[in-house]
């Protein structure tokens, strides 16, 4: 741990850090991948090394003060070829059913556009340090994720807001938030930069095909989580009929309701393209802090028309091509003067299909996060 003591004290000068920036980090990453190792291996640490440890925190937090001013130049100067981003999946390796690994996917691709390399690291994998990283992007699930101080770190938070404690978003350089009303309240009480980021979709995967084989008049698809979702309940007790994909559901509704457990994401579109309204709702949580679900933008990019539970962006956002409900007696009048007038369902749709690929794509999304890195400095 030589290599530490002696780095200590030139790492004071930011000139010395910058000559020597590859052959430093090289050395630095393997001193903290092994005693990262050593204590996850839950070996007994003496009194030295433990001190090491410490030094080795103190010297990433001193680093960062050098390497971020370098990493915001290249972006700033949009050489986005000399950067490696690292985003950061809660799905464990191979889970790749996870909505946030298609989620990540996508992200990937809009990022590889501008020219940036980019990391995929699944949950078992967020430490892994063979790879210089410039960026991380950590995708908030159901995890926490301890940010590396020699990078720049991103949160994203698509849902579950009340998981994430002031002292994890104070963790980031600047943290995202898919609502707007949530956004500006956070602001107000956390000591990091919040800015509002919706949702979004992927046009090459969500688009219009229309397949015989798959029509249905209303159309679920999600899993129960566990629970009778508020929203399959709400039509059980309409005078309608429901085609329901996704896990858990045969102890909650007769199994005729059940289509199936499963849709691969590449083949998703077809189904909200084949349907003549597809229903979503959201977990209570997001819609009182009002967050709208991927769901909305991925089905509205195939020209599906939506009924969804009530949540002001839904109306907002969209301009009236989705349409919201509350309660049985509301939802069973929609379904029935939807089912019943074709023109008026598909211009909807349509509406809603040119406000999402113009607004909201993951192209979008990844020219305001580079907007808002660039106003970090």
């Amino acid at each position: 741990m030589k290599f530490v003591d002696k780095l200590l004290d030139k790492s004071n000068s930011y000139n010395y850090y910058k000559n020597n920036y590859e052959k430093i980090g090289k050395k630095y990453k393997k001193s903290i991948k092994e005693i990262k190792k050593l204590k996850n291996e839950n070996t007994i640490l003496n009194k030295n090394l433990s001190s090491s440890y410490d030094e080795i925190i103190k010297l990433q937090k001193r680093l960062g003060k050098f390497s971020k001013p370098i990493i915001m130049k290249k972006l700033i100067d949009e050489e986005y070829s000399d950067l490696t981003i690292a985003i950061k999946t809660p799905n464990p390796v191979g889970h790749h059913h996870w909505g946030d690994y298609f989620f990540a996917v996508a992200l990937k691709k809009s990022f590889e556009k501008k020219g940036f390399n980019v990391l995929i690291h699944e949950r078992e994998n967020w430490y892994d340090t063979s790879v210089d990283v410039d960026i991380n992007f950590f995708l908030r699930g159901k995890y926490e994720w301890d940010p590396s101080y020699d990078s720049i770190n991103i949160m994203w938070n698509i849902y579950d807001p009340e998981k994430v404690t002031k002292e994890e978003y104070e963790k980031y350089d600047i943290c995202f938030i898919s609502s707007i009303k949530y956004a500006e309240n956070l602001s107000k009480n956390v000591n990091t930069i919040i800015k509002p980021l919706l949702q979004c979709t992927d046009p090459d995967i969500f688009y219009p095909e229309y397949d015989d084989s798959l029509t249905e008049d209303i159309l679920f698809v999600g899993s129960t989580r566990g629970v009778y979702r508020e929203i399959i309940k709400d039509i059980m007790g309409t005078d309608f009929d429901v085609a329901v994909y996704g896990r858990g559901w045969p102890e909650f509704i007769d199994e005729r309701y059940v289509k199936g457990y499963f849709i691969p994401n590449e083949e998703l579109h077809k189904y909200y393209s084949s349907c003549k309204i597809l229903l979503n709702d959201h977990w209570e949580t997001m819609r009182e802090l009002d967050f709208p679900s991927n769901r909305l933008f991925d089905a509205l990019a195939c020209g599906t028309f939506v009924i969804s539970d009530k949540i002001p962006s839904a109306e907002t956002l969209f301009e009236g091509s989705v349409v919201t409900y509350e309660g049985v007696d509301y939802l069973n009048s929609k379904l029935e003067y939807y089912l019943n007038h074709d023109e008026e369902r598909i211009k909807i749709a349509e509406k809603g299909k040119k406000i999402v690929l113009k607004n909201h794509t993951f192209d979008n999304r990844v020219d305001e996060i580079l907007s808002e890195l660039k106003n970090l400095i």
